[in-house]
C-alpha cells in the first residue's frame, strides 16, 4: 500500500485506522512465527497482552486465526487478506521501528508518531492530538491532579479526548493567561478537558506576566494560592513544546529579555521556561505557574508537538526533564532523528 495512502485512511479515519493497523500487525506476525502464543506475540510486538488476546479473539472469530495447544495458526481465509496485511504492517513497523530509536535516544519509555508533517499539512496537529487524546486517560487515576499548558496542540488533544466512564480528575492550568486567543488558554482547555473526563477543574485568573509589587498582591490571594499549591502536587503535565524564536513574541518578551535569552542558547519554551539544546533553563520570566521545584516532583510528564521545524527545541525540552510519553509526527521525528545521530 502506498504511504500515500495509508496517510489518507488515517486522517479518514484515525480511530478505525488504528485497530486496523495494529490488526495487520497481529496477523501478519501469526503468519510469520507460526504457531505462536499469544503471550510470546505481545513480546516480539511490544504490545500488551490484552491487546494481542483481543485482536487475535477478533482474527479468530472472523476465520482468519486458529487456536490449539500449539500455539495460534492462520487458515486459508487470511492467505487471501495476508498481502494486504502484511504491506499494512510493514509501514506501521515502520514508524513503530522510529518510535523504539527515538525512545532509546531521548531516554523516553513510550514515542508515538503519526504520519505527516505539520508543518506541511496543518491537519497532522489534529491528528497528533486525537493520538494523545487517546492515551492520556491511561496515564490518570481517580484522585491524580492534571495540570495542562495551552496552545494550538494540547486544544486539538482537549477537543479529541474520548468521553467514557467519569473519573475523579482534577484538572488545573499549569500557567495563568498569556493574552492569547482563548479558546487556547491553559484555563480554557483545563475546564474542557476536565469536563470530557468527568472531572474537575480550577481556573487561574491572572495574566501569566505580572512583575514586582503586583506579583506579590496577585500570590497574596487565596484563590490564586490555592491553584499554585495544585499545581504543585500534581502528579501528570500535559504540556507543548514551542521554538524560542516563535515563542519569544507570544510570551511577550522586550527586546532586551528575548536577546538575553538568546544570548544564553534559548531554542525551546515549554510551560513557561526556555530551553538551551541540553535542556537547561535558561529564561524564566515573571511566570505564574508550575514552579521548577514542583517540575521535579511531577511523576509523569506528556509532550506532545508537531511539525519538523520543532524538532531541536523537542529534543531540548525532553533534555530537560524526564517525559513519560511523547506524541508527535513523522516530520519531527524524522529531522530529531537526524540531528540527534550527527
Amino acid at each position: 500500500m502506498e504511504p500515500e495512502m495509508m496517510e489518507a485512511l488515517s486522517r479518514l479515519a484515525p480511530d478505525l485506522w488504528q485497530q486496523i493497523g495494529t490488526r495487520s500487525l497481529v496477523l501478519e506476525r501469526i503468519g510469520a512465527l507460526q504457531p505462536i502464543g499469544r503471550r510470546a506475540l505481545a513480546g516480539r510486538l511490544n504490545l500488551p497482552e490484552r491487546e494481542v488476546r483481543a485482536q487475535a479473539s477478533a482474527l479468530r472469530e472472523a476465520g482468519f486465526v486458529e487456536l490449539d495447544a500449539a500455539g495460534m495458526t492462520l487458515t486459508q481465509a487470511a492467505q487471501e487478506v495476508l498481502p494486504v496485511a502484511r504491506e499494512i504492517s510493514h509501514g506501521i513497523r515502520a514508524l513503530s521501528m522510529l518510535e523504539a530509536s527515538l525512545s532509546r535516544l531521548l531516554g523516553v519509555p513510550r514515542v508515538v508518531i503519526t504520519p505527516g508533517d505539520a508543518d506541511e499539512d496543518a491537519f497532522v496537529t489534529t491528528e497528533v492530538g486525537i493520538a494523545a487524546a487517546q492515551r492520556l486517560r491511561g496515564l490518570l487515576r481517580d484522585g491524580s491532579i492534571l495540570a495542562v499548558t495551552g496552545g494550538t496542540t494540547i486544544a486539538q488533544v482537549a477537543r479529541n479526548l474520548p468521553v467514557c466512564a467519569p473519573m475523579d480528575v482534577l484538572v488545573v492550568p499549569a500557567r495563568g493567561g498569556n493574552g492569547r486567543a482563548v479558546e487556547t488558554q491553559a484555563g480554557t482547555l483545563a475546564a474542557l478537558i476536565a469536563q470530557r473526563l468527568g472531572g474537575h477543574n480550577r481556573l487561574l485568573h491572572i495574566p501569566d506576566r505580572v512583575d514586582g509589587d503586583a506579583l506579590q498582591a496577585v500570590l497574596a490571594l487565596p484563590e490564586v494560592r490555592e491553584v499554585l499549591e495544585l499545581i504543585d502536587r500534581a502528579d501528570v503535565l500535559l504540556h507543548g513544546v514551542g521554538r524560542a524564536d516563535d515563542l519569544a513574541h507570544h510570551r511577550r518578551l522586550t527586546q532586551a529579555e528575548a536577546e538575553e535569552m538568546f544570548a544564553r542558547g534559548g531554542v525551546a519554551e515549554a510551560y513557561g521556561y526556555f530551553f538551551d539544546a541540553q535542556g537547561r533553563i535558561v529564561y524564566a520570566g515573571a511566570n505564574i505557574g508550575v514552579s521548577r521545584e514542583s517540575l521535579a516532583r511531577i511523576r509523569t510528564m506528556v509532550a506532545v508537538a508537531a511539525g519538523s521545524s520543532k524538532a531541536e527545541a523537542i529534543i531540548a525540552v525532553l533534555r530537560g526533564h524526564r517525559h513519560e510519553l511523547l506524541v508527535t509526527d513523522e516530520g519531527a521525528a524524522r529531522q530529531m532523528l537526524a540531528l540527534l545521530k550527527e
